[in-house]
């Protein structure tokens, strides 16, 4: 009666969350109703009375409906543990404990269910928490045990107490090992957050620039690749445009590599502001780089080239030449931005900070 496994690390929203914790418990209440079969057989073979079978299927059924309802009008959020799993536990091992006050011959294949009610918490608890249960069960097994030997003084108190101090070893044995499971699916789960994390930054890595943090000169080939298939099979347009810092050598000479290091970090955010979100921009190598215009002519590549050069000047006094071309039906990557150079070069030898198409 307690929540089937605890959830991943992935951030989730609270409706997923408690969507999940809701599966989780429908999955659990439906292992719970093997206790009720069990119970049914246990009568029908004559080990159990009919009317202790029905009376505990009928409080295991009652458990699982108001759980539900907790779940499901939400009850369970104001609670520090939402998922309840410490609740359920707990409702069920003293259901386990009260039905073996009654269940005579029935009761040692009932207190298999101790460990097994345990088990649910195994994923979620710590070990404090799962000790804190099996001392729950024992103390509610050994009142039973009193009031049994109490009511039936002719019971083998014997094999009461030797089942008794099964329990006794048993319960604190499954809780300490449940803890150390959980540690363990802990520091897992704490790795692969880790590695996930390493994989990531091995990801942008790859496809980033380390000074600029824009896309580098592979990833923007790959791109160019894609947009060539794309172009070449559904005729679309699409433009690119270099991007060349004018005097990029002088601002390195007279105010240093780290002022040109500032100057090549800053262009990529400020010629975002004049880009769609599915433009590309990237350094293309030095201080040169590469605008990629998915579904744009001439005219507008040419228009977006000069967002981006306006955009460019900020609060420093630089400027940037931009060639532009557009693809041609049939044209190589390589032809087209060998074109693209052309024209920023023209532009270049044109006096500079403009736009040149090719």
């Amino acid at each position: 009666m307690s929540e089937v496994l605890s959830g991943s690390n992935i951030p989730i929203s609270r409706d997923e969350s408690q969507a999940l914790r809701m599966r989780r418990y429908l999955m659990a209440a439906g292992t719970s109703l093997l206790l009720c079969l069990t119970l049914l057989i246990l009568a029908f073979v004559g080990r159990l009375p009919w009317r202790v079978a029905i009376e505990g299927s009928v409080a295991i059924l009652a458990l699982i409906v108001l759980f539900y309802v907790l779940f499901r009008t939400g009850l369970n959020l104001r609670f520090a543990d939402p998922s309840l799993t410490t609740e359920q536990l707990g409702a069920a091992l003293i259901l386990l404990a009260f039905l073996m006050t009654h269940a005579g011959p029935a009761r040692s294949s009932l207190m298999l269910f101790y460990p097994v009610a345990m088990l649910f918490g195994v994923l979620r608890l710590g070990s404090r928490r799962l000790m804190t249960l099996a001392f729950l069960a024992l103390i509610a097994h050994g009142t039973m045990l009193a009031l049994l030997m109490a009511r039936e003084p002719q019971l083998d108190r014997g094999a009461l107490l030797t089942e008794f101090a099964v329990l006794v070893v048993v319960l604190p044995w499954f809780a300490a090992m449940g803890g150390y499971v959980n540690r363990l699916r802990t520091r897992l789960s704490d790795s692969n957050r880790d590695l996930k994390r390493a994989f990531d930054r091995i990801e942008q890595l790859a496809v980033r620039d380390a000074l600029t943090g824009s896309y580098n000169r592979r990833f923007l080939m790959e791109c160019l690749d894609g947009e060539r298939s794309r172009a070449e099979r559904l005729g679309t347009p699409f433009s690119v445009c270099l991007v060349d810092l004018d005097h990029f050598k002088a601002i390195n000479d007279s105010l240093g590599h780290a002022a040109g290091d500032a100057v090549l970090k800053e262009l990529p955010a400020l010629a975002a502001a004049g880009l769609r979100a599915i433009d590309v921009f990237g350094r293309f190598g030095g201080e040169e780089f590469l605008l990629i215009l998915p579904g744009a002519s001439l005219e507008g590549a040419r228009a977006a080239a000069e967002r981006v050069r306006f955009g460019a000047l900020g609060e420093r006094a630089v400027t940037v030449t931009v060639g532009v071309a557009e693809h041609g039906k049939g044209e190589e990557i390589a032809a087209l931005l060998a074109r693209a150079d052309r024209a920023l070069y023209a532009g270049k030898a044109g006096g500079r900070n403009r736009v040149v198409t090719g």
